[in-house]
């Protein structure tokens, strides 16, 4: 797992690993007496360079998702790995001065054999379950978004087709007459197509300004209206 607290745990490992390995030496302890650290040191070692190598080269689901955090692992990993390195200097050093050059190169294949088993036994498994979590949280990702797009487009179509049934309820009414209902107000009656009539009132004190045509509404079944002037006729009645 790619974190700060997986990077640490590797470096306390190898850390202390090494620690006891440099008392064994200091303490005339054969190589032989000390494979279980050098093994616990290497396998340590083999984590932080395989941490190292998946910060430098994060996946785009890795990138999308935790961004600058990838930098600063990628920057500790990298500390990490150079602090391993002296530990390996200084290894080196004690093993090729009490058993000689051929044991640190027995000890440089032993450790290519760990890294390869940790590669298969460890981090190919890892790797696998990264990628199938990666899978399931693009597969979600992608899903919520597509319903999201299909949610809007539906939405969009609702309101076109809205839009064009009120569009076509719509038909042009032309000024056709006014008449002085009272003394501030008169009415005006504007007629379209379909059989569409409307009557609207306007001020006289102050004169308002009237359309000589606008849009006004029909209905599909709607019977011829009545004579202009009955129509005005019944608004100055009903009007006294």
């Amino acid at each position: 797992m790619l974190d700060p607290v997986t990077i640490g745990t590797a470096v306390q490992v190898a850390t202390g690993a090494f620690k006891i390995l440099q008392r064994g030496f200091q303490a005339g302890r054969e190589l032989e007496q000390m494979t279980a650290d050098l093994s616990r040191w290497m396998s340590a070692v083999s984590d932080v360079d395989h941490l190292e190598k998946s910060a430098k080269n994060p996946s785009l689901f890795l990138k999308l998702t935790k961004g600058k955090s990838i930098e600063s692992l990628a920057l500790e990993a990298f500390t990490a790995k150079k602090q391993l390195e002296d530990q390996r200097y200084q290894l080196k050093q004690m093993i090729q001065l009490t058993r000689g050059v051929a044991a640190w190169n027995e000890l440089i294949a032993l450790e290519g054999s760990i890294r390869k088993q940790r590669q298969e036994a460890i981090y190919a498994a890892q790797q696998r379950r990264q990628k199938i979590i990666e899978c399931i949280a693009w597969t979600v990702v992608i899903g919520a978004g597509l319903a999201t797009l299909t949610g809007f487009v539906l939405l969009l179509k609702a309101h076109t087709a809205q839009a064009r049934d009120w569009a076509n309820d719509l038909t042009v009414c032309r000024l056709v007459k006014c008449m002085k209902v009272n003394k501030t107000q008169e009415a005006c009656v504007y007629r379209g197509a379909h059989h569409a009539q409307e009557t609207l009132f306007f001020s006289l004190n102050p004169r308002e300004w009237k359309p000589r045509e606008y849009l006004c509404q029909w209905q599909p079944d709607q019977p011829p209206p009545p004579d202009i002037y009955e129509t005005l006729k019944a608004i100055k009645e009903s009007q006294n």
